[in-house]
């Protein structure tokens, strides 16, 4: 389900964008703060989420339903995955070594093409965070342009 290209983009540090919905339909939206792929062929990944985003993790408990939106601070390339929470639990020591690691890079990103300080982007690190086992069923081309919204080819074949 997931290239190797698509892959490595995923946890090369994009900014991730996560839309959530309630049982109500009402949306809710949240960053996330790293993500690694456990399973290519499956489109399983460990998705890092603030813990204090609690109406996101309440409508993720209630409908499982996700989106994420994945894009490069630099060249905005972006691709968005749809599908579903399989799992949440408490983060582990692994889990915030990788939000630490993720949180460095990508506020480096924004830091080299914006210009803004490293103080003010701490501001948006995460206190605690809480993992995630999503299964992704869809995956779109989300960067500016002709081709957004397109389907992406992502497997072989």
């Amino acid at each position: 389900m997931l290239s190797p290209e698509t892959t490595a983009f995923l946890e090369g540090g994009p900014g991730l964008i996560v839309g959530t919905v309630g049982s109500d339909g009402a949306p809710a939206a949240t960053r996330a703060w790293g993500l690694t792929v456990l399973s290519s062929e499956a489109g399983e990944c460990r998705l890092l989420l603030d813990r204090a985003a609690e109406r996101a993790l309440a409508n993720l408990e209630a409908t499982r339903s996700i989106a994420v939106t994945c894009a490069d601070v630099a060249t905005f390339r972006s691709v968005q995955l749809k599908g579903e929470v399989v799992l949440l639990e408490p983060a582990t020591d692994d889990d915030r070594k990788r939000s630490d690691d993720y949180v460095d890079a990508f506020f480096g990103a924004v830091i080299r093409t914006d210009g803004r300080d490293l103080a003010s982007l701490n501001q948006l690190r995460p206190n605690d965070i809480v993992a995630s086992i999503v299964r992704f069923a869809e995956t779109f081309n989300q960067t500016p342009g002709p081709g957004a919204g397109a389907a992406l080819r992502t497997g072989p074949g």
